[in-house]
């Protein structure tokens, strides 16, 4: 605004002027909490990808009762070969430790399996996590910049009227 402008303004268009930049304020500052809800909302949902480590602890359970039913099977055909001759027996045992082998390396495989993709999920997690909170803190940063910045300017415009209006002895004329 020209400082002729400003010395022509009745007191209150000046308040309302002050009103409006206040206004604009308190709008940036709500823009920033805001943000930051956004940001502890996305922490959240980070932190909830520790469940799929919970998943693998509990592939580990179906693995240890995949072994108790092996060892079952086991203990139930020792019992019913030891009636048989040796040669049978022996069978059975073969077969029992090639299931239990085969058993074993099925679970070797989900575990590592699980626990790769448990890992590449908690790697990708963080990764958008620091992206996030980087992304979080450059907004705040202009927003908070900004507001410096519209704060100085209106400081600077307010005292520039004071000023002008105290080196002038009374109010301005009104010219047509």
């Amino acid at each position: 605004m020209a400082d002729r402008e400003l010395r022509r303004m009745h007191r209150a268009e000046l308040i309302e002027i002050i009103y409006a930049l206040k206004q604009s304020e308190d709008q940036l500052k709500a823009q920033n909490a805001a943000l930051t809800a956004q940001l502890q909302d996305r922490q959240l949902r980070l932190e909830s990808a520790g469940s799929i480590a919970q998943a693998a602890l509990e592939l580990n359970n179906v693995f240890a009762a995949a072994q108790a039913a092996a060892d079952d099977y086991l203990h139930s055909v020792q019992a019913s070969l030891a009636d048989t001759n040796a040669n049978t027996l022996s069978q059975a045992r073969s077969e029992a430790k090639r299931i239990l082998e085969q058993a074993q390396a099925d679970a070797d495989s989900l575990k590592a399996q699980a626990q790769q993709e448990c890992d590449a999920m908690t790697a990708a997690a963080a990764q958008k996590r620091t992206q996030t909170e980087a992304d979080c803190k450059a907004m705040v940063e202009r927003a908070e910049q900004e507001v410096q910045q519209r704060w100085q300017a209106f400081d600077h415009k307010a005292n520039e009227l004071l000023d002008q209006y105290r080196s002038t002895d009374g109010l301005p004329s009104e010219e047509t």
